[in-house]
């Protein structure tokens, strides 16, 4: 109970300073409305370089302000910054410099300078499978059976417009091929976009239940006891920089070792050994963020909609609804602070334990929570945390190249505090995280570098009186 009161009396502490947070910026908001009389400032011309590659059109989208019309010149000032941020959102470049010049009267100039990123990477893979680097290093012992390698093809921005192809080819403990083709700009007005993509994957061991909030495996060493064979075709829309929308539609075949639908009937439902059936997707972002890989200020929002299925005859009926949403707050310039949350349900409460995935896979966890999951069908957490960033510098490189002469990193110390819950209707014995609160916080640090890469070294604390450092890192 102790430990307990010490957590909410943290996420008490956190939400004021949420709420001062709040009451400065919109402070900030009200000292802007200042300039809201001033004279229109006409944009005679927008000047575009670097962009050796990518079509002037795609770095025209994510301007705000338009050759040939007029604006007030704080609302100049307000578009230059947010095109910075828009331009550095498509992953497109490795900086981003927005200015005026030539003001003379009543009318200017606008400048877009952008260095590009390398869009091809031919990259060999060598990466453990489990969710995290903890799990692999201190559940798994670093085993090299528990590594993919294999090569894959990264390309961006192929025909100028943002598009990417990527291709897997995976051995190790999945046997993986893997071919996506996304272009979100395919329309003359670059609103509407497509995408298509095909997978094949063999695995010879399988996560067939979960007990004690524990990932149960079973291995064959001479056989294969999971495939999967998948194809989708996606359609998205975007009107401008901040909203999306994504409709993408899957068709999946499945099956497993008869061994495993022996030791869980309850994998796909009714002992079966393979499934077959189509999945609806759709998704809307609102991404109102500063820097989406890592906001400091902002707003951002996701709505997820699946449906697996159809109907309940194949054994595979589920309707599944997902709402994220985070707010980011500068304080100071170098304060911030950040609340997020995220809700999940899915239904009917009754599935199969391969629609029972809830937190602890993927980015859906708590932190401090990263070595247990908690299956359910309904759920969701709430984080805290401020941040402070400490340094901001660059290394100088020996590369000839001036976008790769020196490599930017910021480093940011962190608290936080995580709170969340998971039900599961058809819970196991021994899964006590399972139906209860669970609550985690702790302290840390984030580096920033090139490629929108982000290191996180987390020493959390959780309810059950562990403590541990966990370390997670991103995929660019």
């Amino acid at each position: 109970m102790r430990f307990l009161r010490l957590h909410i009396s943290f996420c008490l502490l956190l939400f004021v300073f949420y709420g001062q947070a709040q009451s400065a910026f919109e402070q900030m908001q009200e000292e802007d409305t200042v300039y809201k009389d001033e004279c229109k400032v006409t944009i005679r011309e927008i000047y575009l370089s670097g962009n050796k590659q990518t079509r002037d059109g795609i770095l025209l989208r994510e301007i705000p302000i338009e050759k040939g019309r007029s604006y007030s010149m704080a609302f100049i000032l307000r578009s230059i910054e947010r095109a910075n941020e828009n331009l550095m959102n498509t992953t497109l470049f490795v900086t981003v410099k927005t200015d005026f010049r030539n003001w003379f009267n009543d009318s200017l100039d606008i400048t877009v300078n952008v260095a590009e990123r390398w869009y091809y990477f031919p990259l060999p893979v060598i990466v453990p499978v489990d969710r995290n680097w903890n799990v692999w290093i201190n559940q798994h012992n670093i085993s090299l059976d528990r590594i993919n390698y294999g090569i894959r093809f990264r390309g961006q921005n192929i025909t100028g417009t943002n598009d990417r192809l990527n291709l897997f080819i995976i051995s190790g403990y999945t046997k993986q091929y893997a071919l996506r083709y996304e272009n979100p700009f395919i329309s003359k007005n670059l609103r509407h976009g497509a995408s298509l993509e095909m997978s094949y994957s063999r695995n010879r061991e399988i996560n067939y239940t979960t007990r004690s909030n524990q990932q149960i495996f079973f291995k064959d060493e001479e056989n294969f006891v999971r495939s999967r064979l998948q194809f989708g075709v996606g359609y998205s829309y975007r009107r401008g920089s901040i909203e999306r929308h994504n409709l993408k539609l899957n068709y999946y075949h499945e099956t497993i070792a008869d061994t495993i639908a022996t030791m869980n009937p309850k994998f796909f439902g009714e002992g079966k050994t393979s499934q077959r059936f189509p999945e609806l997707q759709y998704r809307y972002q609102y991404l109102g963020v500063d820097y989406i890989p890592y906001p400091l200020r902002g707003f951002r929002a996701e709505f997820n909609f699946i449906k697996r299925g159809v109907g309940g005859n194949s054994g595979m009926d589920l309707w599944l609804f997902n709402t994220k949403v985070g707010k980011y707050l500068p304080i100071t310039e170098t304060i911030n602070f950040s609340l997020q949350a995220e809700g999940t349900i899915k239904l009917p409460f009754r599935q199969p334990f391969y629609n029972q995935q809830l937190l602890g896979y993927g980015d859906n966890y708590l932190r401090g929570l990263e070595y247990y999951v908690i299956d359910g069908v309904a759920g969701g957490m709430l984080k805290a945390t401020v941040r402070k960033k400490v340094a901001d510098f660059t290394l100088k490189t020996s590369s000839k190249s001036k976008t790769y002469s020196s490599i930017p990193f910021r480093i940011y110390v962190k608290a936080y505090s995580d709170l969340g819950y998971a039900y599961n209707k058809e819970n196991i014995t021994g899964n006590v995280l399972t139906n209860e609160l669970l609550y985690t916080g702790g302290i840390g640090l984030d580096v920033v570098t090139i490629y929108d890469m982000v290191l996180r070294l987390e020493f959390s604390f959780n309810q059950l009186r562990e403590r541990a450092l966990f370390i997670h890192m991103n995929d660019f």
